[in-house]
């Protein structure tokens, strides 16, 4: 039997191991052998980034003539990498760190980010798998035809979403090509790779300089430019699209390509939006003003085979570093704790607070139940890192203006300050706010409003099921005859109610347009016609208007509100809370926050009568949104403790 490879130690600063791939062809053994390097001196590498895979099924390769197991997806990546004739400088996580060394292990993972700023290449290893991608090189270059510029400017996307649905219908009228009726099977194909999940990706597409190449690699044969894939998702994900293209929408009554966008379970849905969030990190991550939390809330889609990745994969990367370090010797809990108190006492930014605690997770936009693990014993207010999922907070990125000032007056002057005290042991969290309402009805969530299997399309299936939970708004928004009259004739109670269905904001994270907001009824209207008429029946007025704003209707409602359920309060307000939160909890302006919070009152008994609160989650509430509470001489400031 082969002895296996032994490591010996990196004791300096900024050394890693690189790995020397030996010249060989066909199926003749792997062998390479591991250097050291500096990376102060800038050494000459490519780095692979891949998907781990399976590791109970092992292969056999030979570093100085000793074994080391790696999994087959490694395995195979050295296989396509290796030449035939010359030697090949590489560096993969598997080997080039000792693995069973937590020591080193921690203190690698926390040069990550330098060891993917400076290649010369990242070769994205996709697997060997080329099932469907048949026609893959041109689907990517037709996609970059047919789709909308790419751009970051906000009014100029709001302007072309509210005008290419239009130019796409008329486009297919015409038999021209088109962003509906585009082939998107291939890439659907390759989307479902367990690579584009992997919360790592992030550092490793994001670091280099613009000009190192991203060369993704399939099969034996397949390569292309992941600069591009990722402007096709960037495009699908900044316009709105997926929901048109996968045949979610219920303006657009055909997609050729629908069925593949649900491959796997929906996975392509999945991977699209995360690639979208890839290259937006990529664009905006070297920003001064860009931080953890930042990362953290935008990608909370993202997997990671050892749980403390969630937190150490997105260290470093921004300029504004905070004091954590990778430490795998910790437990998840610890590490949660650490993050939590470390966002909260050195940087004092309650947008973690929307973070938390995520003890529910809602799949996908197939709307398949996923079971989870039970959150981690933290408390309420610490988010547990694995546990995320795709809820989208209400609070801002630090990259666009912020939309919501729900604990903040105009004047900083005048604001009360915020207190932010954790406790000795990490348990509570003191702060201070105003307890302003309290939750009375509650409608299911959107994703849990099943299709209606009576419908004899899936179009029809579609909007069906937008139908009906738009009925369970209206039913929870006006529960007696009177308001059911307001709601018909009243045009402020009509916007209030719009609003509180968008979240009062758009995909793009900006304020709803006031414009919008009597669109959203005629939507609803809209969505009745249709179920009333056959398929595609439905012209004039009515069309253009819903393909001038349908699609952004639905954009905005699927942003933030997959995990959201629809409420009113016993003020009469109305809005979106998370979907953990029942009938009796309290709406709370948090001093300092930019949302407000639902907190649910807990029964322990304290020495000195101190109420303790669980925090539930943010939430929209109309008539909160923008510092009026602050304003309101009925609401007290109080202490809120949360355990």
């Amino acid at each position: 039997m082969d002895a296996s490879y032994i490591y010996e130690g990196l004791p300096e600063a900024g050394q890693i191991r690189l790995l020397k791939l030996q010249p060989g062809t066909d199926d003749s053994p792997i062998h390479f052998t591991l250097v050291t390097a500096n990376l102060h001196e800038n050494p000459e590498y490519e780095a692979i980034s891949y998907c781990w895979g399976d590791p109970s099924n092992p292969k056999t390769v030979y570093c100085d003539g000793k074994t080391i197991q790696v999994t087959r997806s490694l395995y195979t990546a050295l296989r396509r990498l290796r030449k035939s004739d010359q030697v090949c400088t590489l560096w993969a996580d598997a080997v080039c760190i000792n693995q069973k060394d937590y020591v080193e292990k921690g203190q690698q993972v926390n040069l990550m980010t330098r060891i993917y700023s400076q290649p010369t290449a990242v070769l994205i290893w996709l697997g060997n798998d080329k099932t469907g991608l048949d026609g893959l090189k041109e689907c990517l270059e037709g996609a970059l035809e047919v789709l909308p510029p790419d751009s970051e400017d906000p009014e100029f996307l709001l302007a072309t979403v509210l005008k290419m649905h239009m130019e796409a219908a008329q486009l297919r009228e015409q038999g021209k090509p088109n962003f509906n009726d585009h082939n998107w099977a291939p890439m659907n194909h390759l989307l479902c790779s367990p690579w584009f999940d992997r919360r790592w990706i992030i550092q490793e597409v994001a670091m280099a300089p613009d000009d190192v190449p991203r060369r993704a690699l399939c099969g034996d044969d397949i390569e292309f430019d992941w600069q591009d894939l990722a402007s096709i998702c960037y495009r699908i994900g900044s316009y709105g699209l997926i929901y048109s293209i996968a045949g979610l929408s219920a303006i657009n009554p055909s997609s050729p390509s629908m069925a593949s966008f649900f491959l796997s379970q929906g996975r392509p849905v999945k991977s699209s939006t995360l690639s979208y969030l890839a290259r937006l990190i990529k664009k905006y991550h070297d920003r001064p003003y860009t931080n953890l939390i930042d990362l953290v809330t935008a990608t909370t889609m993202f997997q990671c085979t050892e749980p403390k990745d969630h937190l150490y994969s997105l260290l470093n990367i921004t300029p504004r570093n905070s004091d954590l370090v990778a430490d795998y010797s910790v437990s998840m809990e610890e590490a949660c704790l650490r993050f939590a108190t470390s966002v909260l006492r050195k940087d004092r930014n309650l947008r973690l607070l929307s973070l938390a605690p995520h003890t529910f997770v809602q799949a996908d936009a197939v709307s398949i139940q996923v079971k989870m693990p039970a959150r981690l014993d933290l408390p309420s207010w610490v988010p547990d890192l694995a546990l995320q999922g795709p809820v989208n907070p209400l609070v801002s990125y630090t990259i666009r203006q912020q939309v919501f000032h729900a604990g903040q007056k105009e004047d900083p002057e005048e604001e009360e300050e915020a207190k932010i005290e954790i406790s000795p042991d990490n348990k509570l969290l003191h702060l201070r706010g105003k307890i302003v309402d309290k939750i009375s009805a509650l409608t299911r969530t959107n994703v849990d409003v099943p299709y209606p299997m009576d419908q004899p399309t899936w179009h029809k299936m579609v909007i069906g099921k937008q139908r009906d939970w738009f009925g369970e708004c209206q039913s929870v928004a006006a529960p007696t005859p009177d308001l059911q009259a307001k709601l018909q004739t009243d045009q402020e109670f009509k916007d209030e109610f719009a609003r509180a269905i968008l979240h009062g904001m758009t995909m793009m994270r900006d304020p709803v347009p006031r414009a919008i907001l009597p669109v959203v009824h005629a939507y609803m209207d809209y969505l009745s016609e249709v179920l009333a008429k056959p398929e595609n029946q439905i012209a004039g007025e009515t069309k253009d208007l819903m393909l001038t704003y349908g699609p952004l209707i639905e954009g905005s409602m699927a942003s933030v509100g997959e995990a959201r359920r629809f409420c009113r309060t016993e003020g009469g307000r109305l809005g979106q809370v998370r979907k953990e939160a029942r009938v009796g909890d309290l709406v709370c302006i948090i001093l300092g926050a930019e949302v407000p919070y639902v907190i649910r009152p807990l029964t322990t008994e304290t020495d000195n009568d101190e109420v303790f609160y669980e925090l539930v989650g943010d939430c929209y509430v109309n008539g909160v949104m923008q510092g009026e509470a602050l304003r309101d001489g009925r609401y007290e400031t109080v202490d809120i403790v949360l355990a």
